[in-house]
């Protein structure tokens, strides 16, 4: 599904930069980061764990878009391009909720991004190889 996709060809075309995360159910590709199927070593194992970890806040984030604007509840009966334009209008209704600290019945996550880009993990990036993309980001930031 994501391969057919716009997002998909766009990021396979170069499009875009940057990462995006996926679980086991996808390949590993320059531009999508999965998990190790069988970590062969504690640098992988805290790979895994931290891509577990910030999943799962995309999916708590993604909850609480849900529950502050019922309509993402369920299937949006407009046209691509309209819920396009309405999801974007939630999310940033809901960062701008969150940066004035308009929500105080929810805990803002105290993880922020750290905007760290290695070096090899572009070159690999470049070269079209995912399975080299990670073991760069694994090199970088889960060996010690």
């Amino acid at each position: 599904m994501l391969s057919k996709s716009k997002l998909g060809r766009d990021f396979e075309s170069g499009k875009h930069s940057g990462v995006l995360l996926g679980d086991s159910g996808y390949p590993c590709r320059p531009w999508l980061m999965t998990p190790f199927i069988n970590p062969a070593n504690p640098a992988q194992e805290t790979y895994n764990s931290a891509l577990t970890h910030t999943r799962s806040i995309v999916e708590r984030t993604i909850g609480q878009l849900k529950r502050r604007f019922h309509s993402l509840h369920s299937e949006l009966r407009v046209e691509p391009p309209r819920a396009c334009r309405i999801i974007l209008a939630c999310a940033v209704l809901f960062n701008r909720s969150k940066t004035f600290n308009f929500d105080e019945d929810e805990q803002a996550d105290g993880n922020a991004d750290r905007g760290f880009v290695d070096e090899q993990a572009q070159v690999a990036q470049q070269q079209g190889d995912g399975n080299a993309v990670r073991d760069a980001i694994v090199n970088a930031f889960f060996s010690q």
